[in-house]
């Protein structure tokens, strides 16, 4: 580093660290509580970013006008990306249908195996070849659908609509009409699939559905203050292939203390509560949160404080939370969970 430069922070990406949950009162563990201290002592900074793939937009410097590109950064890291034509996720889901509604559930719990995946994209193949249709696999829980000609159309992240009505999130645009209508035939083709017949008679929920989103190019890239990347997601990968970078497990950087010495700059993903917090699970959100700051959180925020290290933690709530050394000395801060872990409205 050059003399006056600043030191890079450690970016701690985790949705679903401050909810929003129900029953906040009921988290009374010690890894909340201590957490809870982290975050009482921080200095908070308003962002306009409040979602996980904002937060990525951000942090790899991609034009926040355009939709998030998941389908092609997942694409990337697997080796599949074409650069001709269109890409989109479109992703398998359960949807619970009633009259005038139907809730979104994604793969979370339905315990979709490789095979039934593999199986489930054969039948959108063979019936969407003659339209000029493609559907890959990236893995069991995430596909892609590919499509020759630019697409005009507005499409909402899988996440931000799990245990919601999808009517109030469907496609907008000038192509909307045409995905919607692609969207309703691949849903009724999964409903009559062998492989949702089966799963039913197994007490199963059925895959019924899929859903759109993620679409666009790659974008070009960018300069970026990053030195490496940790996490799991396959689009992680992509975003490291695209600018430069290694993605590795977490494990490399918390089971080799030597590694947080170089820690400065890079991006840590932490997602396994953003699912729970979806859904409402308070008590699985509990259970996965002890884990994730045994593991994880705990050691990489007093290996970051040992080697003097910034942590910037984005929780995906409109806030940064800037954690430093010196501010353990702030002994007055709020500690209420209410300031943090935020309920549904």
């Amino acid at each position: 580093m050059r003399s006056g430069e600043k030191l890079l922070p450690l970016n701690l990406v985790i949705p679903g660290l401050c909810g929003p949950l129900p029953e906040i009162e009921s988290l009374n563990s010690e890894s909340v509580q201590s957490v809870l201290s982290w975050l009482a002592k921080a200095d908070r900074q308003s962002i306009a970013q409040k979602t996980f793939y904002d937060v990525l937009a951000k942090l790899f410097a991609i034009d926040a006008d355009k939709p998030f590109p998941a389908a092609a950064l997942s694409l990337l890291a697997s080796g599949q990306y074409d650069e001709q034509g269109h890409w989109f996720r479109i992703d398998p889901v359960h949807l619970q249908t009633d009259m005038d509604h139907a809730i979104l559930r994604d793969t979370h719990g339905l315990d979709l195996s490789l095979d039934e995946s593999a199986a489930l994209l054969a039948e959108l193949n063979v019936h969407f070849h003659e339209d000029g249709i493609r559907f890959v696999m990236i893995d069991k829980d995430s596909w892609c659908l590919h499509v020759a000609g630019d697409e005009r159309v507005a499409t909402t992240p899988v996440t931000e609509v799990i245990s919601r009505n999808v009517y109030s999130f469907m496609p907008q645009g000038e192509d909307a009409l045409f995905w919607k209508k692609i969207m309703n035939e691949v849903q009724m083709l999964l409903h009559h699939s062998p492989v949702n017949r089966q799963r039913e008679q197994q007490r199963q929920l059925p895959v019924n559905g899929a859903w759109l989103w993620g679409g666009g190019a790659l974008p070009n890239q960018t300069p970026l203050r990053i030195t490496n990347i940790y996490g799991q997601q396959p689009l992680l990968s992509g975003l490291a292939v695209l600018n430069g970078l290694s993605c590795q497990p977490l494990s490399e950087l918390v089971n080799h203390p030597e590694n947080m010495a170089q820690a400065a700059g890079a991006i840590v993903v932490l997602d396994d509560l953003f699912q729970l917090t979806c859904y409402g699970d308070v008590a699985a959100w509990q259970t996965a949160f002890d884990t994730l700051y045994e593991n994880y959180l705990q050691p990489l925020l007093k290996a970051a404080m040992n080697n003097k290290i910034k942590v910037d933690v984005y929780a995906c709530n409109g806030v940064c939370y800037h954690i430093a050394a010196n501010n353990r000395f702030r002994f007055f801060r709020d500690k209420r969970r209410q300031s943090y872990i935020d309920t549904y409205e």
